[in-house]
């Protein structure tokens, strides 16, 4: 098992990459769809950074763990449940703070149910299970490699 500095570091590139697919992936979304990444006007311009944000964190949570570090070592089917989990997971952070923040602005109950309703049937929100689902499974695949040299020239 990698030491705890190892494992915050690439816990923090795949937190960046996370962030950078949904980010691209959004965006390829919306110009070949030619839709807004949020259909419903109400939803404030600070709402979607801020829940994607978050979801963000909870990803960097959960790959920083010493649990996570042993997935690899449990098989490749462990690994892929783990993603698929952690990608779930993923969305539904980013879909309950789209919506807690929607009603925090509006102060309607009903609006955090709408926020998350408009929301979870869009194309965006495969983009954010995807992009949860590759960042967890490089990161395992990376951890499996065990993290060795990989030039002739670094091997002792």
């Amino acid at each position: 098992m990698p030491g705890p500095g190892l494992r915050y570091g690439r816990s923090v590139f795949a937190t960046a990459l996370f962030v950078a697919l949904v980010v691209a992936g959004w965006g390829f979304v919306s110009l070949l769809t030619e839709t807004d990444v949020v259909g419903d006007r109400s939803v404030g311009p600070i709402v979607v950074p801020v829940s994607i944000g978050v979801s963000a964190l909870a990803v960097f949570v959960a790959l920083a763990a010493p649990r996570w570090s042993t997935m690899t070592t449990r098989g490749a089917g462990t690994l892929l449940g783990a993603s698929i989990v952690l990608a779930l997971g993923a969305v539904a952070v980013q879909l309950a703070v789209l919506g807690i923040l929607q009603f925090v602005a509006t102060g309607r109950p009903v609006s955090l149910l709408l926020a998350i309703a408009a929301q979870a049937p869009t194309p965006y929100t495969l983009v954010v299970v995807a992009a949860a689902f590759v960042s967890a499974m490089g990161l395992g695949l990376l951890a499996a490699g065990g993290g060795g040299a990989s030039w002739p020239w670094e091997k002792d």
